[in-house]
């Protein structure tokens, strides 16, 4: 009998906390580099988000060039441009710095700054030949996780599909998570990265490839963004509790998948946002629900744990299954108090696009740890009803 075999890979190390980009300088010259490329996005940058990283950089004696250069679902374009940029900046350190676009612009460049060829080559899990120069990566939004993780997504810039590229080798050498960076986000990114925390935890939670110690963290992020996201994006540049809790749940979230996979809802979210240009947490935090009402069946009593973790109350005397259906109700709600639209009629997805996007999906790496087995038609009956607005739990509790 051939034993599944477990793999779980994060970074070495990991400074979180209040304040903690003010130690990016030392930790460069801990690598022993002497410059920079920061990568990143204009918007970060006319934010004001880099200074601190910036003087820390400054105060080490070391040297950095920026390129902000980097767009929403960043192309293979755009990561060769980052590449270059590297090259000719003499850089020895890749420093990403922004959103999970930036991070993953990052890490593909990193890639092409140690190997020969196209990024889409190394499509795919463990097929870097040469490792990447030293990396350290910060993100300003509570989201991907991205930091911790050792995946990145580029969107082929002739078919709009998006392509994962995986690899321990990606792994930053330092992942460096300052919740005052996160601050300065508007309250819709906030809420929609905030979604894109939850669903990943929930994904990983259910995952067919979960472990002991993912599915704890996951939970534990399951927990945060339900007490703290609310609160996180009420307040713009206020209340440090929450946007602590939810920089935390991000990383958690990321740490988790990094060894559960994800399932379904990325599967189709990375080609609604591919083929459209829809935000990738929005598109999360739309199709979760939709996700979570497919798959219950298969996991009732995880959904209910989920629920618990929402704050819901579970009779243990009722069917499990229609106990269960309070995860959803719960995501929904959730999703409904930061203004996150119900349905994906309310984006720029085309409805004519079911077909494609359902069968694209089926080829998406990220399905491999759906708890429920998916076929073209599982996949377009999910968007019809994410675009319809239908929930069964409704007319269930």
């Amino acid at each position: 009998m051939t034993q599944q075999l477990a793999e779980w890979n994060v970074p070495n190390r990991i400074l979180f906390g209040r304040g903690a980009s003010d130690e990016v300088g030392s930790y460069i010259d801990r690598f022993d580099a002497e410059r920079a490329l920061v990568v990143t996005d204009e918007g970060v940058r006319e934010a004001g988000v880099l200074e601190p990283v910036l003087e820390s950089i400054e105060e080490a004696g070391k040297e950095y060039a920026i390129f902000d250069g980097v767009q929403p679902d960043p192309t293979d374009t755009v990561v060769h441009e980052a590449a270059d940029a590297y090259d000719d900046a003499d850089a020895n350190l890749i420093l990403g710095i922004g959103g999970g676009s930036s991070l993953d612009t990052a890490k593909a460049a990193s890639i092409i700054a140690a190997n020969d060829g196209h990024i889409l080559d190394y499509e795919g899990s463990g097929n870097v030949p040469e490792s990447p120069p030293p990396s350290i990566y910060i993100p300003t939004t509570s989201g991907t996780g991205s930091e911790v993780g050792h995946w990145c997504i580029v969107k082929d810039s002739e078919t709009n599909v998006k392509e994962e590229i995986g690899d321990v080798k990606l792994l930053a050498d330092l992942a460096l998570i300052d919740p005052d960076l996160t601050a300065s986000a508007p309250p819709p990114v906030k809420a929609a990265t905030g979604m894109d925390v939850l669903t990943h935890a929930i994904e990983a939670y259910v995952s067919i490839k979960a472990q002991s110690q993912t599915s704890a963290i996951a939970l534990d992020s399951v927990e945060k963004v339900g007490e703290f996201l609310p609160r996180a994006v009420e307040y713009r540049d206020g209340d440090p509790a929450a946007l602590t809790a939810m920089a935390r749940a991000s990383m958690q979230a990321g740490m988790a998948f990094n060894g559960a996979g994800l399932g379904a809802v990325h599967a189709l979210s990375h080609q609604v946002g591919g083929q459209f240009g829809v935000p990738h947490g929005l598109v999360n935090a739309i199709i979760l629900p939709y996700v979570m009402e497919y798959n219950l069946p298969q996991v009732p009593e995880e959904f209910c744990t989920i629920a618990e973790r929402l704050g819901e109350s579970i009779d243990r005397n009722r069917r499990t299954q229609l106990e269960a259906c309070k995860a959803v109700r719960a995501v929904r709600e959730l999703g409904d108090s930061v203004r996150i639209p119900r349905t994906l009629n309310e984006t720029a997805a085309e409805r004519e696009a079911i077909p494609s996007l359902a069968a694209q999906a089926l080829e998406d790496g990220s399905l491999t740890g759906n708890p429920r087995l998916t076929d073209v038609d599982d996949m377009e009956n999910i968007l019809e009803r994410a675009f319809d607005g239908v929930f069964e739990y409704e007319s269930r509790l």
